[in-house]
């Protein structure tokens, strides 16, 4: 997180991103390919230590489909914390209630939750685009007089499924919540830890930028923390 700050321009950001990618500076507990299992993992932390739990291939493909998605259609143009980087996680509130109404959410069972969670194919994660970037005026809170900010401030609530379908809604905040940021949708039950994703040279899954250039990206169900020593120290 140090590496990064609030109010970024587009330009900024750019070069922000294009400078981290190469140092391969990754989020904690990310995703890990194990040789004996072959198969993804991703860890959760619990009581009884950091557990790990397998990552399903079809949903490896749906968070990459939904990057390339939210590039391509210019919701997002960088893949970490100050533009598209965290999610929150939605169901159906009757499919919530059937499905998880019973289920042992402790946090000693927090792995089993997840691998319960991300295999869903009713779940959907909402992605809070644009998250540091500066697209309002401080003093009026009115939207900054160029159109791709507006465009982004209008687009930055981007709702992906992970049914294998590509599909996507945008949301709206109420008219009432400064930045456009949407937390409850009607009809749904938010969870609302969900994963992180992050690119860097290292990562273990791979996606095509705006410009089509391949890139690779690592996924964690921890989010972007505080380091001793900023990159830039």
């Amino acid at each position: 997180m140090n590496d990064f700050r609030w109010g970024l321009t587009l330009l900024e950001m750019e070069d922000l991103f294009l400078t981290l990618y190469e140092t391969g500076r990754r989020l904690p507990s990310h995703s890990h390919f194990d040789s004996g299992r072959n198969q993804f993992l991703l860890f959760k932390t619990t009581p009884n230590g950091k557990k790990s739990l397998p990552m399903s291939p079809d949903f490896i493909a749906n968070v990459a489909s939904q990057i390339e998605v939210a590039l391509e259609k210019g919701f997002a143009d960088y893949v970490f914390f100050p533009d598209m980087g965290h999610s929150h996680l939605y169901f159906p509130e009757e499919h919530w209630q059937q499905e998880y109404g019973q289920f042992d959410m402790s946090p000693a069972n927090q792995n089993n939750l997840f691998e319960k969670m991300l295999t869903d194919s009713k779940m959907r994660p909402l992605y809070h685009l644009a998250e540091q970037l500066k697209m309002t005026d401080d003093q009026t809170n009115t939207i900054l007089e160029d159109d791709i900010l507006s465009f982004k401030y209008w687009h930055r609530n981007f709702v992906g499924f992970n049914n294998g379908s590509g599909d996507y809604d945008i949301y709206l905040a109420p008219k009432d919540k400064n930045f456009n940021t949407v937390s409850a949708i009607k009809g749904y039950f938010k969870w609302s830890t969900g994963f992180s994703v992050h690119a860097n040279s290292k990562g273990c899954f791979a996606y095509k930028d705006k410009d089509g250039v391949k890139r690779y990206f690592d996924i964690s169900l921890e989010d972007v923390n505080y380091s001793p020593n900023s990159y830039f120290d």
